[in-house]
């Protein structure tokens, strides 16, 4: 006899992250196999594929081959129900570590402490945000890893843990999919402007309520209730990290983030971020798996 779903859930949900916490990623000469880098690969030939000057055919080619991608990778982990029991636990596992990163998170954020110089901060830097960082200074350096550890918390943790334990393990995928396409394609820019405004569009949708729920943990973990303040539109966990942290965070050119005290951000607030991020990720994972619990418990 199967145990209840609530059960597999937690065990699902707890192996996932063990298994994220002591093994990671694949190192980067490894990606190529890893299945979640497919979903980047197929989009970038189907992009190829597709002749711009048209927009309302490049809106629906962007729209069918967004959701053939997300029927492939999805399909299959709604049909793992059907294997026994021990089986589908491990394989689901492995699966949905597929869809968060943790420790990806903290790896990078931590290779930007460790450079031994400008050059190699740059570098580092490089790997995680999208901005050029050719010019920056030591403090948009700084302000760059704050944020994109502040950013991922929503994309690479909370939404596929929210998504998990709304709809399992097929819910964390298909939000994977769509936010594996909009880094893809979902760019404002001539070529991508049609073809990936469904990726874009799909993506934000998606991440409305895990952003407000980073957001919140963010200041919950950091004891704050107040917001810093920004003109523009700007990722509320971003927002909420300069609160806490007390420090400026701007990406030149499109947004300041200004929090109580106004001090640059140094290389320690980059560690206080990881530490606030973990711990958000650790706040949710807990508050989800004592649900699961009650849940199985009540159906006992």
């Amino acid at each position: 006899m199967n145990p209840p779903f609530a059960i597999s859930q937690i065990l699902i949900f707890i192996a996932a992250l063990a298994i994220d916490l002591t093994v990671g990623d694949p190192p980067e000469r490894l990606e190529r196999y890893y299945p979640i880098v497919w979903i980047s690969r197929l989009m970038y030939r189907f992009d190829r594929m597709t002749e711009r000057g048209n927009p309302r055919k490049e809106r629906f080619r962007g729209v069918s081959f967004s959701v053939l991608i997300a029927t492939i990778f999805t399909v299959p982990c709604c049909a793992m129900f059907l294997l026994p029991w021990e089986l589908y636990i491990i394989a689901a596992a492995l699966i949905f570590k597929m869809t968060f990163t943790l420790n990806g998170l903290e790896r990078y954020a931590r290779n930007v402490i460790t450079a031994d110089d400008l050059d190699s901060k740059r570098n580092a830097v490089g790997k995680i945000v999208s901005r050029a960082v050719t010019d920056l200074d030591q403090e948009h350096l700084n302000s760059a890893t704050i944020e994109s550890v502040a950013e991922n918390l929503t994309d690479s943790v909370i939404a596929p843990f929210f998504y998990f334990a709304i709809a399992g393990l097929p819910g964390a995928m298909l939000y994977r999919v769509i936010n594996t396409l909009d880094a893809v394609v979902g760019y404002k820019t001539d070529r991508y402007i049609h073809f990936g405004w469904f990726a874009a569009r799909a993506d934000d949708v998606l991440n409305y309520v895990p952003e407000r729920i980073a957001a919140g943990l963010i200041l919950l973990v950091g004891g704050k209730t107040r917001i810093a303040k920004t003109g523009k539109r700007v990722h509320l966990t971003i927002v909420a990290m300069s609160s806490v942290l007390n420090v400026k965070l701007e990406k030149i050119g499109h947004y300041s983030v200004t929090g109580t005290g106004c001090k640059a951000p140094r290389t320690e607030h980059i560690r206080d971020a990881i530490r606030i991020a973990k711990r958000s990720a650790f706040v949710f994972a807990i508050c989800y798996i004592m649900i699961m619990i009650m849940i199985a418990w009540l159906n006992l």
